[in-house]
């Protein structure tokens, strides 16, 4: 017989009613209808400043209240990655505890089953958006030059910055690809 016994009560799986709450309430729809009444009759770096305005907010809101649902919905990975934290003394705090609600963050309200991630270790986070439902979104109802702006990765900056900020822990955060020049967005989490 097996010595290891995990019982049938442990879920592996994210928490399908915190997915829903998260894909409901953080729509690329919602933010990017505000965003398009934001700049209407606006240029240039009016569009930009508003761009930073509200998807920085939205960014902040979104990556906080998945912070919350992460939380009060653990799956059998995240007890197990909390007491392997506590084990080594917090050593794998980072970069695998953020890594965690920022895939559940983008896997609740992007089109892809996956976020890759490019590099986790004790010094650096990097994942990739291999496509941007908000990206889309933008290019859709303000045209492929507001897009290509990229107002939407003050989302997806303060969403990192956030999470980061919520479990205390210092990094300094850069976008190192964008959909425009690459295809993809990228985004790098150095320990500070």
């Amino acid at each position: 017989m097996n010595d290891l016994y995990v019982p049938n009560n442990y879920s592996f799986e994210l928490n399908p009613e915190m997915m829903q709450t998260l894909r409901e309430e953080f729509t690329a729809e919602k933010v990017v209808d505000e965003f398009s009444k934001a700049i209407e009759g606006k240029s240039g770096d009016e569009i930009d400043a508003e761009g930073e305005r509200v998807f920085e907010t939205f960014g902040r809101n979104w990556m906080q209240k998945t912070y919350k649902l992460g939380d009060e919905y653990p799956d059998r990975t995240y007890e197990v990655l909390k007491m392997a934290i506590d084990d080594t003394g917090g050593h794998l705090k980072f970069a695998l505890l953020p890594q965690r609600f920022i895939e559940i963050a983008y896997l609740s309200t992007q089109d892809f089953s996956i976020l890759p991630i490019i590099e986790n270790n004790p010094q650096r986070l990097t994942y990739r958006l291999p496509e941007c439902r908000t990206f889309n979104q933008i290019k859709e109802k303000c045209g492929e030059d507001v897009a290509n702006r990229m107002p939407c990765k003050h989302a997806c900056l303060t969403a990192c910055k956030t999470i980061h900020d919520e479990l205390d822990i210092d990094v300094k955060i850069e976008m190192t690809a964008s959909m425009p020049e690459a295809g993809h967005c990228q985004f790098t989490a150095k320990r500070a």
